[in-house]
């Protein structure tokens, strides 16, 4: 049953400016005054008001457009907010939640009318009480048909506090969005440079790169494709437009096995490639509240069979993608349809998802998503009221999805778009735009509309990211791509795209030591890049992750020119260890030599085996040169730095870097010493915890890349001493296991000075002396 009121609006050609109310006595404090109700009753209702002293009670209806109905002033083309309050009274059969749905009814002059279907309701019960009913809209140039669900003339209701309201069209979005850019997207960074004696600062330039956004832009894409060699280049269009990505084929329809024997691999491996670059994976989606898209034995279940099948899924899902997604929606589309709640008879189920997946893997925040919120406003409301109650349920909310698929060949309105994101902004949760598209068949047109949409998107302080839904001609209506062909080329809207993304909302800066070591960037949040060069060579580099606050970096310049030495009279060496690291992402342990002693080598090691490090580094900390391990995204345990100290007198030794290697499986970035040199030690970072680790060659330390999406890094220790002679030992592989272990011994009256790991394959736990 569908339950409905019309509003009638007579369109007499006058132009309504401001924000006045259109609408005469709207909140019935004038009993009935001004108000239409033919064909049923309307009485004043005292005792159940929503505000003010006065209601009215609509009943005895006997047509389905019989409602409510005013003759007001309008224009076409004209933007207004409707808002008013409802209460249910009758709850015929079919027992439970009913639609509520609010129609304008269009007279012309003519006589003959059209009706706009304006604002619902997907579930409403006579228990909910007062219920606001509103939508803003575009009251339309030409009308075209709608498909309306006729209400049941037998159902009565109450009836408060109607409003409807022009919206004056706002002139000054764009600088104003602009201005919110500036102001919630970037930060400060205050950059500190300890210049060593072996420098001249005037000939030291830095060069900051801002390598990837804290915002989320990103799209739908192709699971099988990203696992495909013949796609290759498909995979480097997303890995090099987007950080974060949509993967749609987790969906229960999508299994491409059977009930028994689920078939998701494809999935999974997609997503473990997308991890593999740097990008962060919205998993869309477990399932799907809208009847039919539930798989076929799923449809007839029932009760405790429906909630069993269910939990099964769960259980199967969060199994196989524990740990790799960063957002699940979980039950698609809840305003639009109620499939599990109608079918196991538990009104509140999908808290029972949301509970349930977020206690199987707590790592993923769970989206509610949804459709006709912002792209449209006929929903904004009540889905601000659905978020708001699964906040206050406390199942484990992370966010909301807001779909803004946007009519196909209309500009968009970044107005409305703004009105509907401030209103559901009051939520406090965090938004994101997830399935982002437009059509219109001119390329310029369509590169201008996308980023108005983009711009405003970016300036709103409650989206956290935007997801575009396909982005390849291939994947999408042509007319809604930027990327066309098996060329992949850019059209202008993927041109607009990248350079929004990629220049104007990103930040690059060369800034040369001589002006002062001491200065402030305002910029855009997100990964940073700092590149040292002295006297036109690169000599180091550091990175650092901006956020939404300012950030203090201090960086010691080292490199060619960072020496230390040692006075013994014969090579001895030891092993010092850090001790182990906070556990995450970035976390770090030092560890350094004694004074009369020299760093050789250094390298990194989880004690439980996992290869979920980043690496390790030889830089300088206060004028001390320390060997730094740096652990790793999902790594479990902190990770551990190993430091090989010498003694010897003569030996001093020169710590060198270099990088990056290229993105490429298997691309290197070397570090030579000079002929007078030996690599005691060598040492691999990325952060992105894929590297094959370091190999020795003809006196050059040598990082490989395992292709993650910033390449490698690589450390040197390039030595020389009194009769000092050296040479490399390389052992023959492990086993394949977790925990296999491979050593090198060196021969009678050799001493170690440094110990590294080399995997082609990478993976590797690290290396350790023992």
């Amino acid at each position: 049953m569908t339950t409905g009121w019309i509003l009638a609006v007579l369109l007499l050609g006058s132009v309504c400016v401001g924000q006045e109310e259109l609408l005469d006595n709207p909140s019935f404090e004038n009993g009935i005054s001004g108000w239409k109700h033919d064909g049923f009753t309307m009485d004043v209702e005292t005792t159940e008001v929503h505000g003010g002293s006065m209601a009215v009670k609509c009943y005895g209806r006997t047509q389905s457009w019989e409602g409510p109905a005013q003759d007001v002033n309008v224009k076409l083309g004209g933007r207004y907010a409707f808002s008013a309050y409802f209460k249910l009274i009758d709850d015929l059969p079919p027992k439970g939640p009913q639609p509520v749905m609010i129609k304008i009814a269009i007279g012309y002059d003519d006589g003959t009318t059209d009706y706009f279907e304006l604002t619902g309701r997907v579930r409403v019960t006579p228990e909910d009480g007062w219920v606001q009913l509103g939508s803003d809209f575009i009251f339309p140039n030409k009308l075209q048909s709608c498909t309306s669900r006729d209400p049941g003339p037998e159902v009565s209701f109450y009836f408060d506090d109607a409003s409807l309201k022009e919206i004056p069209e706002d002139t000054n979005w764009e600088t104003d969005a602009n201005a919110r850019i500036e102001k919630i997207r970037k930060s400060t960074i205050h950059f500190k440079f300890q210049v060593g004696s072996n420098f001249d600062a005037k000939d030291i330039e830095v060069q900051i790169d801002h390598v990837r956004h804290l915002f989320g832009f990103g799209s739908v894409v192709r699971s099988d494709f990203l696992i495909d060699e013949d796609y290759k280049q498909y995979q480097n269009i997303v890995q090099y437009m987007f950080n974060w990505v949509t993967n749609g084929d987790f969906k229960w329809r999508y299994n491409r096995g059977t009930r028994d024997n689920p078939d998701y691999k494809v999935a999974v491996a997609a997503t473990d490639a997308l991890r593999k670059m740097g990008i962060k994976v919205r998993g869309h989606c477990m399932f799907w509240a809208v009847k039919g898209n539930e798989p076929d034995y799923v449809s007839p279940l029932t009760g405790q069979d429906l909630k069993d099948v269910v939990d099964e899924q769960i259980k199967y899902m969060t199994n196989i993608t524990k740990g790799k997604l960063s957002h699940w929606d979980v039950n698609n589309e809840l305003l639009h349809g109620r499939f599990y709640e109608d079918g196991t008879g538990d009104q509140n189920f999908t808290f029972h998802m949301f509970k349930a997946i977020h206690a199987a893997d707590p790592i993923p925040d769970l989206f509610l998503n949804d459709y006709d919120v912002v792209a449209g406003g006929g929903h904004t409301l009540e889905y601000l009221d659905q978020i708001n109650a699964f906040k206050a349920a406390k199942v484990g909310l992370g966010g909301a999805g807001v779909q803004s698929h946007l009519q196909d060949l209309t500009e968009p309105d970044p107005t409305l778009l703004k009105a509907r994101l401030d209103h559901l902004a009051k939520a406090g949760v965090p938004l994101w735009v997830t399935e982002l598209d437009l059509a219109a068949p001119d390329e310029t047109k369509r590169a201008d509309w996308y980023e108005k949409v983009l711009r405003l998107y970016f300036s709103h302080p409650a989206l956290h990211g935007v997801i575009f839904w396909g982005f390849w001609d291939h994947e999408t209506d042509p007319l809604k791509a930027m990327v066309h062909g098996y060329g992949y080329t850019l059209d202008e809207a993927g041109k607009r795209f990248l350079r929004l993304t990629k220049k104007d909302w990103s930040t690059h800066v060369n800034k040369s030591l001589a002006d002062g070591t001491s200065f402030n960037v305002e910029g855009f949040q997100g990964d940073y890049n700092v590149t040292v060069y002295y006297r036109g060579k690169p000599i180091q580099i550091s990175s650092f992750s901006l956020g939404k606050s300012n950030k203090n970096v201090n960086i010691n310049i080292n490199g060619d020119g960072t020496a230390s030495t040692s006075t013994s009279a014969k090579l001895s060496c030891v092993t010092r260890k850090s001790a182990e690291s906070d556990v995450g992402d970035d976390m770090n342990a030092d560890v350094a030599c004694n004074s009369d002693e020299v760093l050789t080598g250094c390298s990194s090691y989880l004690k439980n085996n996992d290869w979920r490090r980043d690496g390790e580094q030889i830089v300088v900390t206060n004028g001390t040169v320390v060997c730094r391990a740096i652990d790793g995204f999902w790594s479990t345990v902190g990770t551990q730095a190993i430091a090989r100290c010498c003694s010897l007198q003569g030996l001093s030794c020169t710590y060198k870097t270099a990088g990056p290697s290229g993105t490429g499986v298997d691309d290197q970035v070397l570090v030579p010493c000079a002929d007078t040199e030996y690599p005691l030690g060598c040492a691999t970072w990325t952060y992105q915890s894929e590297s094959d680790g370091t190999l020795i060659a003809n006196n050059t330390c040598i990082s490989q890349n395992d292709d993650p999406a910033a390449g490698v890094y690589s450390y040197a220790s390039c030595c020389k001493g009194e009769s000092l002679k050296c040479s490399s030992i390389v052992s023959a592989p492990s086993g394949q296991n977790v925990g296999d272990k491979a050593s090198a011994e060196c021969p009678s009256g050799s001493v170690l000075t440094g110990c590294n790991v080399f995997s082609k394959n990478g993976r590797a736990a690290g290396a350790y002396i023992e």
